[in-house]
């Protein structure tokens, strides 16, 4: 299994049961649901399939749900509204819209208080772009700069343009319920803008009992970056969201902002996913572009935990190709390149992970590691060891959780104790030719009572 995790959003391509086990085949270990589309009835027997193939495959995956967010969206249209450069078009202050009429459902009140003559708006990842033309109460009249095809529940920002828009609206709140309910590990928040949007949904988490399930905050607007550091370190894990950021910034700046994410994200500690067209040539195609496999070898250099395919399996023609492809650029980098590395050592948690991390590279050894809340393996992993990397943990939801880590193999061992938890940790791995005769093991837990354990054995 490749060390930089593939984590694959699921959609009309990718929900049935055969899919999702071929991709997990691949080397997919968590996946996907974007709750701004579909609703219950879809994603329920989605989340079904996936603990179908949890059980089939006998390894865990997690769950990540996307919230909308204060996102700006549009209604449902008709049909495909097929726009040529210089046609015009009217936005609707509606759910719902005619392709036929040219009118374009957009049912936030809020963006026609702001929007001005001369504003773009642009949506997919920036593929189209209108001009405001004219602003009424109840629709704008706008021009087609690109030619465009527009469809129902498309995002938009507005060119240089923030509006305040709620955190969480009626159905954030209802789709949350959702994903709480089915034991989703993390929750995608989108369009955060600072520390305390995280922290309202964490404490919204906290109060409903759920207290392991995990927010990974989307950088895609100018405040995210702009309040990038207490928006990492309130959040349990980060994604690079490209395409919103390419939107919200000129397309020359995208590489200097993953880049910056990304090393922000590995000095404050936290876990990095890139998402977003990382093969999107791959949607009608079964071999990406040359340059889409240097842009996925760069983010595997760059050190992220995860790379997450979203078009790709969700409406693609070739999800399991992609992730395919996906895997043999990381599993190639991986083997050649240099990985970016946590580096910070400060407090005992993290110098005893570089301690046995450091003393297995050193001996070449495999590490083990028992972690009932997976503390120890978050801070290992952080470390990105060269040596084979396992973790036993009783928690299921623990297990889930750690599965999009770099470089981490998680097994769900049921035990009492640390020292009972080790063992059989270490008797799991040997009866799966994890662990074979003469490998030299480090066997370890973090802190407990004050106390660290650390055994060296080989093999027999």
């Amino acid at each position: 299994m490749c060390r930089t995790k593939i984590i694959a959003s699921l959609g009309p391509s990718s929900s049935t049961l055969d899919t999702i086990l071929n991709l997990c085949r691949e080397g997919v270990v968590g996946f996907r649901i974007n709750f701004a589309h579909g609703d219950e009835s879809v994603w329920g027997p989605t989340v079904d399939n996936i603990l179908k193939v949890e059980g089939l495959i006998g390894r865990p995956l997690a769950l990540i749900g996307d919230l909308r967010g204060p996102s700006i969206r549009l209604g449902d249209l008709d049909q495909q509204l097929l726009l040529k450069k210089g046609e015009a078009a009217k936005l609707v202050l509606s759910d719902k819209g005619s392709a036929e009429k040219r009118e374009i459902p957009l049912p936030v009140k809020e963006v026609y208080d702001k929007l001005e003559v001369g504003d773009t708006i642009l949506m997919s990842d920036g593929r189209v772009r209108l001009k405001v033309t004219d602003v009424f109460r109840d629709h704008i009249e706008v021009t087609a700069l690109t030619d465009a095809v527009i469809s129902s529940r498309k995002a938009l920002v507005v060119a240089n343009k923030e509006f305040n828009l709620p955190l969480l609206r009626e159905k954030d709140l209802a789709d949350l319920n959702f994903a709480l309910r089915h034991n989703f590990n993390y929750i995608g928040l989108s369009y955060v803008r600072r520390g305390l949007d995280v922290k309202i949904v964490k404490d919204i988490i906290r109060r409903s009992g759920n207290d392991k399930v995990k927010i990974i905050a989307k950088i895609e607007t100018r405040s995210a970056v702009e309040n990038l550091d207490e928006v990492i370190e309130a959040s349990d894990a980060v994604l690079v969201a490209r395409g919103d950021l390419g939107m919200n910034f000129g397309l020359e700046e995208i590489p200097y902002l993953q880049k910056k994410i990304i090393r922000k994200s590995l000095e404050l500690g936290k876990p990095v996913i890139v998402a977003t067209q990382l093969l999107e040539s791959m949607i009608e195609n079964p071999v990406p572009t040359r340059a889409e496999v240097v842009d996925v070898s760069t983010a595997v250099s760059e050190g992220v935990d995860a790379l997450m395919l979203t078009g790709e399996t969700a409406v693609g023609k070739y999800p399991v190709e992609a992730v395919r492809w996906l895997r043999r650029v990381i599993e190639t980098t991986e083997e050649k390149l240099s990985i970016s590395k946590f580096r910070d050592v400060n407090g005992l948690n993290v110098r005893f992970a570089k301690g046995v991390t450091e003393l297995a590279e050193d001996i070449n050894a495999k590490l083990v590691v028992f972690s009932m809340f997976g503390n120890t393996a978050r801070m290992i992993a952080l470390l990105r060891p060269t040596v084979d990397f396992y973790v036993g943990t009783p928690d299921i939801h623990v297990a889930r959780s750690l599965v999009i880590l770099w470089g981490v193999r998680v097994y769900q061992v049921d035990a009492s104790d640390y020292d009972e938890g080790l063992e059989k940790t270490y008797e799991l791995l040997k009866s799966k030719d994890e662990l074979r005769l003469g490998d030299l093991v480090i066997l370890a837990y973090g802190l407990k009572d004050y106390e660290q354990a650390i055994k060296l054995r080989r093999v027999s």
